[in-house]
């Protein structure tokens, strides 16, 4: 493991292949089969056994997109609170690692929205430009006692949109992003790596299998893939923070924070610029 923890330090990624329980894989996928028929009057799955699994459920949630956005929006919010999605990203396997990339203990570990992402094919609304998690995710200030977990809920090939990571870019340290409003009510604001940065580092897609998890550093630069092919790409995403670190501050992006936290961060020479100082207003990603 210390060579695996090595690598990470020096790359700010690390893949760990076949390590998370496929059962609670299935649950989560077993789960957003359930939400999609609270939403839909189709009932062609219902004689299929484990319908979730098969490649007709891939079409027809595809056709339900395109039919009903915002009823395939209410899925992807349901999913938020699911307690088959916080038994995935809190189990004994991914907290363990987590702790050991950010050298502490799993006390010491909080953890931040969790997503669960239904991707469907030559969708750009939801994808990301490339990016550092840190302009999204401020927990840690530094950004440096923070990591991001992402996990496959079924292989993911390049076809697929697989991730795109750029190796060593953490060390470039925290940027200052370029933003960009959002282009519609069910599109993702983008706050981007400066294009400079991009082209200093390697373009590298990373294909997973079921069971793989895929460790970064919230510095790194990093992009969604594109989903060319006729499947929906169902992956997992979660943010891991040092909750006992000098530089935390604890927040959800809709909830409110203590301002005297704030003045201490100042004080130990921390940027809180992106900080409000009144409560219950979320923190602003950084402008150029």
């Amino acid at each position: 493991m210390s060579q695996i923890i090595n690598d990470y330090n020096k790359n700010g990624y690390s893949v760990l292949r076949n390590i998370v329980p496929h059962g609670r894989i299935d649950a989560l996928l077993e789960n957003i089969y359930k939400l999609y028929r609270k939403y839909s009057t189709d009932t062609e799955l219902d004689k299929l056994e484990s319908p979730w699994k098969s490649g007709l459920f891939h079409k027809k949630l595809i056709e339900f997109r395109k039919e009903e956005p915002k009823l395939f929006g209410a899925i992807y919010d349901s999913l938020k609170t699911s307690l088959t999605l916080t038994q995935l990203v809190s189990d004994d396997v991914i907290v363990d690692n987590v702790a050991k990339f950010l050298k502490v203990e799993p006390g010491d570990v909080s953890i931040s929205e969790p997503m669960c992402r239904l991707d469907v094919p030559d969708d750009k609304r939801n994808a990301l430009e490339w990016h550092q998690e840190r302009s999204f995710f401020p927990q840690n200030r530094d950004g440096l006692h923070s990591l991001v977990c992402w996990i496959p809920l079924t292989d993911v090939t390049e076809e697929m949109g697989a991730i795109h990571i750029s190796p060593e870019s953490h060390t470039s340290g925290l940027l200052v992003p370029t933003q960009n409003e959002k282009k519609s009510e069910l599109s993702t604001r983008q706050i981007s790596v400066p294009e400079e940065y991009v082209k200093k580092y390697e373009d590298l897609v990373v294909t997973v299998h079921v069971g793989d998890v895929v460790f970064f550093n919230m510095l790194l630069f990093h992009r969604s893939g594109v989903n060319i092919s006729d499947k929906v790409r169902f992956s997992v995403q979660s943010r891991f923070h040092t909750a006992t670190a000098d530089d935390f501050i604890p927040f959800e992006l809709i909830n409110y924070y203590n301002p005297d936290i704030k003045q201490k961060l100042i004080e130990k020479n921390y940027d809180c610029s992106d900080i409000p100082d009144n409560i219950r207003q979320p923190p602003i990603a950084r402008k150029s």
